[in-house]
């Protein structure tokens, strides 16, 4: 749980955009995909937690679910799904500030006006990364048709937004009544749903992992809990759960 040098979200990004086949499939700039994955990492904060190192490792753990776990082909994906799914993955977290949403309402900040206090970093995350691909020289999709480029963006935002852990009991009700009915998932409301479970998954997938790098990513986040505490402190409000340092404790949940 650690990158001396940076790189990892690069490198796992530029390989699977290859492993998948997505490079060759949509044409796309070799030049264009090094300066929009170089300006996407870059992008990321230097957060004890969530980071570009994050990112990596919920984009592996995302095409994980796709491949090895059998998603692609429970859902008949097509390719700018995948490349959908992947470009989600990659920038889930994008500017994240390492602060929630809950501080950003109470605190009242620009970007909780902006978003009016609804899925605040989440969409964040997204319109950022879009607003960057305005540039031609980061605009990944350019290459694509109209038609393409809407399909992928829909989903990737559809995606992102899904991440918002304070919606989190309403898609995973959505979920459970949705496969109680039956497991056909190929219609687009339907995939797309499932696609966001997966980003879900792979985004709190730590606490799967082998017990010493689950502890160092959980020593991480709570890092970056104490030092939103601090600021909490420092602004006069409440210090939310799990992130006073004069009490530390670990999430059993």
């Amino acid at each position: 749980a650690s990158q001396h040098n940076g790189g990892s979200l690069f490198m796992t990004t530029y390989a699977l955009l290859f492993k998948c086949g997505l490079m060759q499939k949509f044409k796309l700039d070799e030049q264009t995909v090094i300066n929009w994955i170089s300006v996407i990492e870059a992008g990321y904060h230097g957060n004890p937690y969530h980071n570009s190192m994050h990112a990596a490792d919920v984009l592996h753990v995302c095409h994980f679910i796709l491949t090895k776990g059998g998603l692609i082909k429970k859902l008949q994906m097509r390719d700018e799904d995948t490349f959908a799914a992947l470009f989600a993955a990659a920038i889930h977290d994008f500017d994240h500030p390492g602060i929630n949403n809950s501080f950003h309402v109470r605190a009242q900040t620009y970007l909780a006006t902006l978003y009016n206090d609804r899925s605040v970093l989440e969409n964040r995350h997204a319109s950022a990364v879009f607003e960057l691909m305005k540039l031609p020289k980061f605009n990944i999709l350019g290459g694509l048709t109209e038609d393409q480029r809407r399909d992928i963006r829909d989903t990737i935002i559809e995606m992102v937004l899904a991440t918002d852990m304070g919606l989190h009991g309403k898609f995973v009700g959505q979920w459970k009544r949705r496969i109680g009915e039956n497991h056909n998932l190929e219609k687009k409301d339907d995939m797309r749903l499932a696609l966001a479970m997966a980003l879900k998954m792979a985004d709190i997938s730590n606490c799967g992992r082998p017990h010493d790098i689950y502890m160092r990513w959980g020593a991480k986040i709570s890092d970056e809990f104490y030092m939103q505490g601090d600021r909490e402190k420092n602004f006069g409000l409440s210090i939310s759960p799990f992130m006073d340092r004069s009490q530390p404790g670990v999430s059993k949940s």
